[in-house]
């Protein structure tokens, strides 16, 4: 494969022809890399264009204007990470970004509810660039209806019903938005480090990512590679102007039993003189959610991959909160430092 497949969700949209054939051709990308080019989303060229710009005028605010929202204030991962301050596989990625949420009241805990119910609350905004709450709310509102659609067609493209996975999105689904900024290593690097972001695969169920028109995302040609440099090598997904970069997350990949795949990616830090802008939008179901197998027919379970062992380095646990927290935990060192010190990472073999 030298290329994404792109897969057009209008028909699907709109209950017209090729609603069939998109799902199709939904079931045979996931099965496959877990990773396409989405169009046909009717989100307005308007909207992505305006969380992109507003995104490059943050990021291109003064150092100290952008630290007053730093994330080391949020006890709920919500805000600006300066550059080389997030971790991926225990090495700096060249990024900066900021963290958005869904707006929810800090919860009241008792002592025996999970820690990972800290993580709703609010977001952090920018008091120089007050338009960017509205820019962004606006957009996560668009790509929050387009998941649930997704959601839906991915039941279906499992043979099951369109709302077989609603219990578990149909209350206060999770989403979270990342707007990145890639950088060239700065001073103090070696010359050829370009981990803009490390080797990883996305923890949670469905990840949209929204690309500016430099490249520099990348993924493994093989379902089955590892975060090392694969064997068969990378497939450069070039940005494509109306499309979303889609792709499955592990907690999906699970319980689906494998059948759809969470594949290995990473972003490769841009040249010299030049920066990468994107929006990367990770949606999943409520945070006290358990994502157990799903009930796929016969013809699919004969299709599925033999199990594989767990990865000693990164468990997956069934129940979403706990897999979110431990993916904050590791990548944010500062933030769990200050305000989860008492609590314990999730470890061992995982729950599959």
């Amino acid at each position: 494969m030298a290329a994404l497949p792109t897969l057009d969700i209008g028909p699907y949209r709109t209950g017209g022809p090729g609603r069939a054939a998109f799902l199709a051709a939904l079931r045979a990308a996931c099965h496959g890399l877990g990773f396409f080019y989405l169009t046909g989303h009717g989100i307005p060229p308007a909207t992505t264009a305006a969380v992109l710009a507003v995104s490059r005028e943050f990021f291109h605010l003064p150092e100290d204007v952008k630290l007053e929202i730093e994330n080391v204030h949020s006890p709920h991962f919500r805000g600006y990470t300066r550059l080389g301050h997030e971790i991926t596989r225990d090495n700096p990625d060249i990024r900066e970004q900021i963290d958005v949420g869904d707006e929810r009241p800090v919860r009241q805990l008792g002592p025996h509810d999970p820690p990972y119910l800290r993580l709703d609350g609010p977001n952090q905004w920018p008091a120089a660039l007050p338009r960017m709450r509205e820019i962004v709310d606006a957009y996560m509102a668009e790509l929050g209806r387009l998941a649930r659609t997704l959601v839906h067609a991915f039941a279906e493209s499992l043979g099951l019903a369109a709302d077989q996975l609603d219990p578990r999105f149909a209350v206060d689904p999770r989403s979270h938005l990342k707007l990145i900024r890639y950088l060239p290593a700065p001073a103090g690097f070696a010359a050829d480090y370009d981990q803009g972001v490390g080797a990883h695969k996305d923890g949670g169920f469905v990840t949209f990512v929204l690309q500016d028109d430099t490249g520099g995302l990348q993924v493994a040609r093989s379902p089955q590679a590892g975060t090392d440099v694969p064997a068969d090598g990378w497939i450069d997904v070039t940005p494509v102007p109306g499309t979303f970069v889609v792709n499955i997350g592990e907690m999906f990949e699970l319980a689906t039993q494998r059948y759809y795949r969470a594949t290995v990616h990473r972003v490769v830090s841009p040249p010299a003189g030049t920066e990468r802008v994107s929006a990367a939008f990770f949606f999943g179901p409520h945070l006290s959610a358990t994502l157990a197998p799903l009930p796929l027919p016969e013809e699919l379970r004969r299709q599925l991959p033999p199990s594989a062992p767990p990865d000693p380095r990164n468990p997956i646990f069934a129940e979403h909160g706990v897999n979110t927290l431990k993916s904050w935990l590791r990548s944010h060192p500062e933030v769990a430092r200050r305000y989860y010190s008492d609590v314990e990472a999730p470890a061992g073999r995982g729950a599959y």
